[in-house]
């Protein structure tokens, strides 16, 4: 029964573009039920049964690529909450998982059809940006104004190559948390005991990220400074990922002093899209989580 709804919940994310971008991430969540509730060997079996049945029903390249990229997440995560491993540990296995099924789809993409996904992403790029710009000028937008907007675009695709690294470990990130969640919210209705992330007002980061921090700034000061384009390479893919997470740790003060004037979730939700969305505000949040890093004012 779980292989079939693993199949119900593949066919979207193939055939239906709406619906299919939910599903997307969502699909191994029965996978990771089977293995907590039966065992690694039943969730590799029920993993397989679903591959094999999509495939019938769908172009068999198309179900081996979501299956070698998130299949293995169901499973692994399965494994994990089986084990009772705590939540932190879980999460690391997870993006582990998925970073390694990327680069086995990117090696197997590159090795077996002779396809760079790294060239191909930056063509698909390029041609959005030469469809946008065509678009604008079709509107009568200045030629200066378009011409900015073209070294916009040339930036954005030369970036996409540059950022690779972080843009992998923060979508594997992404990927892990989603399951994570959406699988413990399922196996709490089954009745399955399975630890999670304690509040968001109360996380708390290591000091030594504010090192890594710092390590990311030398890095590009370093690649400017020499002209070195690895160091830069290094220092920005550096920075990106740290500038995240001491958002975040920004973020979670700002819920944490919003809750003690006991407000509303719906008000604190909105509070933090508002400054995710503004850069100025998030740039004082990131400031604000470098600050409780280092001094703890929460006093947790």
């Amino acid at each position: 029964m779980l292989a079939a709804l693993t199949v119900v919940l593949l066919l979207p994310t193939i055939y239906l573009p709406l619906l299919g971008t939910l599903t997307l991430f969502i699909w191994p969540v029965p996978i990771t039920v089977l293995g907590v509730r039966h065992g690694l060997k039943s969730s590799i079996l029920a993993m397989v049964t679903a591959a094999l049945i999509a495939s019938i029903l769908s172009h068999p390249l198309t179900v081996a690529s979501l299956v070698i990229w998130l299949g293995f997440l169901g499973i692994a995560l399965g494994f994990c909450f089986r084990e009772k491993w705590p939540p932190v540990r879980t999460l690391g296995v997870g993006i582990l998982t998925v970073l390694a099924s990327t680069l086995l789809l990117f090696l197997l993409t590159l090795l077996v059809f002779g396809v760079n996904p790294l060239a191909e992403g930056q063509t698909m790029l390029a041609e959005a940006g030469s469809q946008a710009l065509e678009f604008y000028r079709g509107l009568g937008i200045p030629a200066e104004q378009l011409e900015q907007m073209e070294k916009y675009y040339l930036q954005m695709v030369e970036m996409f190559r540059y950022l690779l690294p972080a843009t992998l470990l923060l979508g594997s990130s992404f990927t892990t948390f989603i399951n994570f969640s959406v699988a413990r919210l399922v196996l709490g209705k089954l009745g399955e005991d399975v630890p999670g992330l304690p509040p968001f007002s109360t996380w708390q980061f290591p000091r030594n990220l504010l090192l890594g921090y710092l390590v990311g700034i030398l890095f590009v000061m370093g690649g400017n400074y020499y002209g070195h384009n690895l160091l830069l390479e290094i220092g920005l893919n550096i920075q990106v990922i740290f500038n995240l997470v001491l958002a975040l740790a920004g973020l979670s003060v700002v819920h944490y002093l919003l809750g003690r004037y006991r407000l509303p979730r719906t008000l604190i939700i909105l509070a933090s899209v508002i400054i995710i969305l503004n850069p100025i505000f998030l740039q004082l949040v990131t400031f604000l989580g470098i600050v409780d890093i280092a001094f703890n004012l929460r006093k947790l």
